[in-house]
């Protein structure tokens, strides 16, 4: 954890600058625009002007609602003119990630609950990788430094510590318990249960349809191919679902895209690590990228190698096997 002295030493050095660039991972979720909102009312308690932006798509319902109900000024990399002078944030994500988009500017810090290794040096560097939510360290900061925190600012950091920790039920932390005792007390939970029960749109039925009728089962992993076009959130809300399922201790969902075949990994099972699982068969083997925590993580494998793991006689056989093996 950060010293106050840690943390207001940081906020002096972005004092003198015009403004400063908060940057969220590319098609943020709401734990990364909560975040990246919270940081950004934080910083002008102090006069720092701030510019929220993202790359990607907003691709959720509840996300969107999310920023329209609070009225969250963010902005799409391209709706905005950014300098190489500017200085940059990155929240819930880092640069050298491949779910962070190198925009003009300067990254001089990263506040992040990922497995991450940063691959240059900054002003400020914050990662908690034990951490459910990126949102748990905002609140900290606010608590730290004796900042009351509004309404909409609680709301916001519930609805993304609740989405990023599935409503408290996996990886989180003691930080995460307080976080969500002092949050629960203090937002709208009207609002947030709106938001948090709002999460489909009737046209997205028929990737449950979908899934259902192509669900592939080996020894407690369910795994499923979806047909484009789906969201890429949609795998993570699939993936949540699956795992509901008594017999399924290990799921993946994955969707075509241009750039390769997405994935979303969910893992309820001690020891099937999945964001180990990313790592080692995608990125150790150079046929893609992934990462991210044991419980929870995602991935790309690049289109030469899609057909290894789409294969009808080798359905994700390289994931199977590796679970395998964990498991034995």
């Amino acid at each position: 954890m950060k010293s106050k002295e840690e943390v207001l030493a940081f906020i002096k050095r972005l004092s003198p600058l015009q403004r400063v660039i908060i940057q969220a991972h590319d098609f943020p979720d709401h734990d990364a625009i909560s975040s990246a909102y919270a940081l950004s009312v934080l910083l002008s308690h102090y006069e720092i002007s701030t510019l929220i932006v993202y790359n990607g798509e907003i691709d959720r319902i509840s996300l969107s609602n999310l920023i329209q109900w609070l009225e969250i000024p963010i902005y799409h990399c391209s709706q905005v003119k950014l300098n190489p002078s500017d200085k940059i944030i990155n929240v819930d994500g880092c640069i050298g990630e491949k779910n962070v988009t190198d925009v003009p500017g300067d990254e001089i810090a990263v506040i992040d609950h990922h497995t991450i290794k940063p691959t240059k040096s900054f002003w400020f560097k914050d990662i908690r990788s034990d951490y459910g939510a990126t949102a748990t360290i905002i609140w900290e900061y606010y608590k730290l430094l004796g900042i009351e925190m509004s309404v909409q600012v609680a709301s916001a950091l519930l609805v993304g510590l609740n989405v990023d920790t599935a409503n408290m039920t996996r990886g989180f932390c003691k930080a995460d318990i307080k976080a969500f005792v002092y949050l629960n007390a203090r937002s709208d939970l009207t609002f947030v249960n709106r938001v948090l029960r709002n999460t489909l749109m009737q046209g997205e039925l028929r990737n449950f349809e979908h899934a259902f009728r192509n669900l592939s089962v080996d020894n407690g992993v369910a795994s499923v191919l979806l047909p484009e076009p789906c969201p890429k959130n949609m795998l993570g809300m699939l993936g949540d679902f699956l795992l509901s399922v008594n017999e399924f201790d290990v799921v993946i969902v994955a969707v075509k895209q241009n750039n390769g075949l997405q994935l979303s990994f969910r893992s309820e099972c001690q020891s099937v690590d999945v964001g180990r699982l990313a790592r080692e068969t995608l990125n150790n083997t150079n046929r893609g990228f992934g990462g991210g925590h044991s419980h929870m993580a995602g991935g790309i494998i690049l289109p030469e190698y899609i057909s290894m793991f789409t294969d009808k006689n080798n359905y994700f056989k390289p994931f199977i096997k590796k679970i395998s093996e964990w498991r034995a």
